[in-house]
């Protein structure tokens, strides 16, 4: 009876596992978006208006460093994206981010009719300076160690 019971507890849990993953698919962007090249080449004042953006609009649920930790993370059914992990960034090109971000998908919100293009490649651009900043700083610890 005990294993009938712990049986049913496994493939209980297994169920709702697979339907959680059912409700959360990866996020994959068309290739023909990974394709498109960021048109906005990365400058001091674009680079600070993006900052500015990030701030206003990103912070909440990317956190101030983009580690994916904002004040409203923990809420979220699908956890933000962390814009410091270098491994993930690398394999993200600008097109996907943009498509992302210009699509969005619950409960990240499509920014398409609220920010102009050029202000998302912007911040495209500025998504990688914090993926720089996180790395830089970790290669400091490490040196320190």
């Amino acid at each position: 009876m005990r294993n009938s019971f712990i049986i049913l507890l496994l493939f209980a849990s297994l169920s709702a596992r697979a339907a959680q993953n059912d409700k959360n698919p990866p996020w994959d962007a068309p290739e023909s978006a990974k394709q498109v090249q960021n048109p906005v080449k990365p400058t001091k004042e674009g680079l600070a208006g993006a900052a500015k953006l990030y701030r206003e609009n990103c912070m909440t649920c990317h956190g101030e460093s983009g580690a994916g930790d904002g004040a409203a993370a923990e809420s979220l059914m699908r956890h933000p994206a962390n814009f410091t992990d270098e491994k993930m960034m690398s394999q993200r090109p600008d097109g996907e981010l943009f498509w992302k971000m210009t699509k969005g998908r619950g409960p990240m919100p499509s920014w398409e009719d609220q920010l102009s293009e050029t202000q998302r490649w912007e911040l495209v651009n500025y998504l990688r300076t914090l993926t720089a900043q996180a790395a830089s700083a970790k290669k400091g610890e490490e040196k320190a160690q």
